[in-house]
């Protein structure tokens, strides 16, 4: 019986992870998938009164009727990878408008509302400058470039 030799063993693992890896790889050719338009990387962070907001939602429409839009969420110290099809897969070339939002349900004396009992009675209250919410109103534009896009920080102000 012949056996295998230590090598043999190494260079047969390192072969399987490469196959195992390439079939992992992310990238789908499917009827979900196939001719999706490009997307590039964009990332910043998003703060109000100098502090980083957590927990908002970004929302990205193409100025130009041939993009698609997408939208992100940021993390704890503000930071957002944005998304069209896939989680951080970033946006389509070209200029977007950006909204921000941020609410808290609160009941009808004020309280923040963490879970929803009943129905009715809950209002939103903006955390930011409600003018962020309306892509028209929110001023803010990023071109997205065919390469990684990092738009920096993004300064809402009152």
């Amino acid at each position: 019986m012949r056996r295998i030799s230590d090598a043999s063993k190494v260079l047969l693992m390192a072969a399987v992870a490469c196959a195992l890896l390439a079939g992992c790889s992310g990238k789908r050719d499917d009827k979900w998938t196939r001719g999706r338009p490009p997307v590039y990387e964009v990332t910043g962070q998003v703060t109000y009164q100098g502090k980083p907001v957590a927990d908002a939602v970004l929302t990205f429409q193409p100025v130009d009727e041939t993009g698609k839009g997408g939208s992100a969420i940021t993390d704890d110290q503000g930071y957002f990878e944005a998304q069209t099809f896939d989680p951080g897969d970033g946006l389509t070339p070209g200029t977007h408008r950006v909204a921000v939002h941020k609410v808290q349900l609160v009941d009808a004396s004020g309280n923040v509302v963490t879970e929803i009992r009943e129905p009715g009675g809950l209002r939103e209250k903006n955390l930011v400058p409600k003018k962020y919410a309306d892509f028209k109103k929110s001023g803010i534009e990023i071109k997205v470039e065919e390469d990684d896009n990092d738009v920096g920080v993004i300064e809402l102000v009152d």
